[in-house]
């Protein structure tokens, strides 16, 4: 009865923790620059490369998730 106590802590405890991380770091002046620019960069509707055409995919891809 015991060992299905400490158990049931044990398991209680690790999925506590899985249902509530550590919230991320606060963004430095630099990252929020480089957001800044990209966001800048991407909604231009001028005529863009394909590399920039990536960039803006892959960084939409990191906002939505």
């Amino acid at each position: 009865m015991l060992d299905r106590l400490i158990l049931g802590v044990v398991l209680s405890v690790v999925g506590w923790n899985g249902l509530f991380p550590e919230p991320p770091p606060p963004l430095t002046l630099k990252q929020k620059a480089k957001e800044r620019q990209l966001s800048e960069i991407c909604s231009r509707k001028k005529k863009q490369s394909d590399t920039v055409k990536r960039i803006c995919k892959q960084w939409k891809g990191q906002q939505g998730a």
